[in-house]
């Protein structure tokens, strides 16, 4: 008698388990454009491009740059107003495509009082952002542009 019901709950369990499975992935709201958005662009297979990045924040550089990646990772950057390169100095911590989806992923994660973004509809990519993590606290939000991303032919 006993094994039979454990029998009919272990039955009961397994058919239950991928009905279970599928309804936790079920996301919405931003945690869902986001993912999509990564996905979108993971399929577009880009790792050397270039973009116009703009940010707005408690920062050094508000002005808009145009970057250079290459093999996933910034190589240069020029100012897009007279074209004149970024110091390498002030390369560095320039943010590729996987750096804005860690970005907002982390601000995501952090429940923020604001957080809306955009995405392009053909590559996915985050074309404009505004998070503000918390009222309490200041130079926490930011806000950022990415447009005109173009694949870069490399040899």
């Amino acid at each position: 008698m006993i094994a039979r019901t454990m029998k009919r709950t272990m039955v009961a369990c397994c058919a239950a388990l991928p009905l279970a499975l599928a309804c936790g992935d079920e996301l919405t709201g931003p945690e869902k454009d986001i993912r999509d958005g990564r996905e979108a662009w993971e399929d577009a297979g880009l790792s050397s491009y270039e973009y116009e990045y703009h940010q707005s924040c408690f920062c050094a550089l508000i002005v808009p740059v145009r970057i250079i990646v290459e093999a996933d990772s910034v190589v240069a950057a020029f100012f897009v107003e007279g074209e004149e390169p970024l110091p390498p100095d002030q390369v560095g911590w320039l943010p590729t495509v996987d750096d804005l989806f860690d970005r907002l992923e982390d601000a995501l994660a952090r429940d923020p009082v604001q957080y809306r973004v955009e995405y392009d509809a053909a590559l996915g990519y985050p074309t404009s952002a505004s998070v503000d993590v918390s009222h309490q606290i200041a130079d926490e939000e930011f806000s950022f542009t990415a447009s005109d991303l173009a694949p870069l032919d490399l040899p």
